[in-house]
């Protein structure tokens, strides 16, 4: 089986809306480069024509430049306020078309390791774009709540013993600086149907699939060379789906940020998120998700869908 392509994040792009969302999602990514070894940041706003008339744009292409210079500049200054002493290379662009293409268009073009959305809940805005972007883009993805502001001190990751899980913890366990007894593994496990044919009760039989998973876990971290001692919770799926286990167990335990692998049966597929994931990407949560994806995987795909 091929290996995945490990690098830390070195190059993001970080969308912008221009609304009150803006600063939340700046200051994150301002203090999560103090702790990833991001060299470059773009900052990009796209709107769509530049929020004018396509027919007042042909007939008076003038208005197009001032107009996008001015937002520049007023981006420039949202970034500086918070990059200013930065080592990190930053540079803000404005674009008009479809917010999706220009994003997944640019990602490409700049060899982008991560994305950067906000996720709102109570401000203006849909989070539309965050979503769909979630489900296409072959760069990880980092969705920030519109409060998240405290520094990364826990670090949560569900793990099924997969390469992808495996990708999940080298990349998450760097936003708390390579400190492994700050991170936790949760696997959710459940009881097949037809267990009672085998003469075992649900409890019974719940028993065995967890010291099942217990010994993948072993192994699992054994065949990656990760610490032997992380610590690992085991959640028997009943009747809540896995988003929501996840998520609460998330809150219980103070997590900072939630680290999840996406996966696919197909090279095609994988470009999308996995069901667990877009579970948590859609959950009303307080709580950074950062959706992490082999680097490079389907760009032939990718190439397909937006016919570059």
């Amino acid at each position: 089986m091929e290996a995945f392509k490990y690098r830390p994040f070195q190059i993001a792009l970080v969308g912008l809306d221009l609304t009150e969302m803006d600063d939340h999602v700046i200051s994150f990514v301002a203090m999560i480069s103090e702790i990833l070894p991001l060299e470059r940041v773009f900052f990009m706003y796209v709107a769509k024509e530049l929020e004018l008339p396509k027919e007042v744009l042909e007939k008076y292409p003038a208005l197009l430049a001032p107009l996008d210079e001015s937002i520049q500049m007023d981006l420039k200054q949202k970034v500086d306020k918070y990059f200013k002493d930065s080592k990190v290379e930053t540079e803000c662009l404005v674009k008009d078309g479809e917010p999706i293409d220009k994003i997944l268009k640019l990602a490409k073009v700049k060899h982008v390791d991560l994305i950067v959305m906000g996720r709102k809940k109570s401000l203006k805005g849909s989070g539309i774009v965050s979503s769909r972007i979630a489900r296409k883009c072959p760069s990880s993805l980092l969705l920030v709540p519109e409060n998240s502001s405290q520094p990364i001190k826990k670090v949560l990751i569900p793990v099924d013993f997969s390469r992808h899980a495996a990708l999940s913890i080298k990349q998450g366990v760097r936003f708390v600086k390579n400190a492994f007894n700050d991170i936790e593994l949760v696997h959710i496990y459940a009881v097949p149907t037809g267990y009672s044919k085998v003469g075992k009760s649900y409890q019974e039989f719940a028993k065995i699939i967890k010291g099942h998973a217990m010994n993948k876990c072993a192994n699992f971290l054994r065949e990656n060379g990760f610490p032997s001692d992380i610590k690992c919770n085991y959640i028997l799926e009943a009747h809540s789906n896995k988003g929501v286990l996840l998520h609460n167990h998330a809150v219980d335990a103070n997590t900072d940020l939630i680290v999840i692998g996406s996966r696919g049966r197909t090279r095609a597929s994988s470009i999308l998120i996995g069901s667990c994931a877009e579970k948590l990407v859609f959950h009303d949560s307080d709580i950074p998700v950062l959706i992490v994806k082999n680097q490079g995987e389907n760009m032939d795909f990718l190439k397909a869908i937006l016919r570059i």
